[in-house]
């Protein structure tokens, strides 16, 4: 398969993009998105799960991510590499489930930590490096970026960047570029990474132009 790399010039056209569409996702949802995101992971759920209304939000959430799927689509074939998933009700479970065990505290981590890609997108560079840098340093996208770090660890790199848009409501997206070189190694790893922490959104996850399908 070839991976379609992007320049310095789209990745922030990208960034802009996925920001602005976490705005409008958002701001339409804004009546409903009650939860202070900044409380722990503990408040809202224990072992067994999420508690009744946190539920019934991350339910209504994932409905609406699938309603938004045209957007979605649109935007993909805009930018015909970027790749994107809708996290798995089970991978939510257990992704919860790993942040209430005890080498976090027994959930004493914030939600918009532990639930920060809900929408998860993934794009190709040839040196992640360089793109890290120059974004470090350009104070015009700093206002569309929530939080961003680089991921060097056990061979695998990436760079990950979250939209929130300054509100501790909003569950934030998350944004992976990845070196192209790396991408298989990347996988492999990003796999291994997942089966260890106990939850299953594995990176084959990610299509492009297509939202997963659940039952």
């Amino acid at each position: 398969m070839v991976i379609e790399s992007y320049d310095y010039e789209s990745v922030v056209e990208i960034i802009k993009r996925i920001n602005n569409l976490h705005f409008d996702f958002s701001y339409k949802l804004k009546p409903d998105l009650t939860c202070n995101l900044r409380q722990t992971i503990d408040k809202v759920a224990d072992m067994t799960g999420a508690n009744p209304d946190f539920q019934k939000l991350i339910n209504l959430y994932k409905v609406e991510l699938t309603q938004f799927a045209a957007e979605l689509v649109d935007f993909s074939t805009e930018y015909s590499g970027v790749r994107y998933r809708v996290k798995q009700s089970e991978s939510i479970g257990e992704k919860i489930r790993y942040y209430l065990s005890d080498q976090h505290e027994n959930g004493k981590v914030p939600i918009i930590k532990s639930l920060n890609d809900l929408l998860g997108f993934r794009i190709f560079v040839q040196d992640v490096d360089l793109v890290h840098d120059e974004l470090k340093n350009d104070t015009n996208i700093k206002v569309h970026i929530d939080r961003m770090y680089m991921r060097d660890r056990d061979g695998y790199i990436g760079l990950h960047i979250y939209f929130r848009n300054r509100n501790n409501k909003f569950f934030p997206w998350e944004l992976q570029i990845w070196n192209v070189r790396h991408a298989e190694l990347n996988e492999n790893l990003h796999k291994e990474h997942k089966q260890k922490r106990k939850y299953t959104s594995l990176a084959k996850d990610y299509y492009q132009a297509n939202l997963e399908k659940e039952g």
